[in-house]
């Protein structure tokens, strides 16, 4: 078996695989499946520096381990744990602490239960209370008559 370092020079998303470049040869790998860690799906980006494993029935069959810090890759974070989604978008844990940062987030869920040391409270009984409040004070729940009113404050 033989351990190796290159640079991702081109991915297959679909297939989980990337082709990888070893400077020390110039010469590249052919599609390599990316080890996996509990089902967790993230691909490298070309021109990650990863790590691969090539068996010893032929360098063509192996393995990319994954990337490895070093050069202009650096942690962004130095306690805790943060998964990265993409430049825009990770997580992390940090003393108990959660954060998830992202432009948009989605739950979907049959029951969505927010909870917190003042008590808790359903995403259903929310839209509920909101809508009386909307009712008690006569603004409509119409989206179409929002949007123009929402058009006439802005001229």
């Amino acid at each position: 078996m033989g351990l190796r370092i290159g640079r991702v020079i081109k991915r297959y998303p679909s297939e989980g695989k990337v082709q990888v470049m070893y400077e020390d040869e110039n010469s590249a790998s052919l599609p390599l499946p990316m080890l996996t860690m509990n089902q967790e799906y993230a691909m490298p980006s070309v021109g990650d520096r990863v790590v691969t494993l090539h068996l010893e029935n032929g360098s063509s069959k192996g393995f990319v381990l994954g990337t490895y810090y070093g050069g202009s890759m650096q942690p962004k974070a130095d306690k805790g744990y943060r998964k990265d989604f993409d430049s825009d978008a990770y997580m992390a844990c940090v003393e108990g602490g959660y954060l998830l940062k992202a432009k948009t987030i989605t739950l979907q869920a049959e029951e969505l239960v927010l909870k917190c040391s003042e008590g808790e409270i359903t995403a259903a009984e929310m839209i509920r209370r909101l809508e009386r409040l909307e009712d008690r004070l006569g603004l409509t729940a119409d989206v179409e008559s929002d949007r123009l009113r929402e058009a006439e404050w802005e001229q």
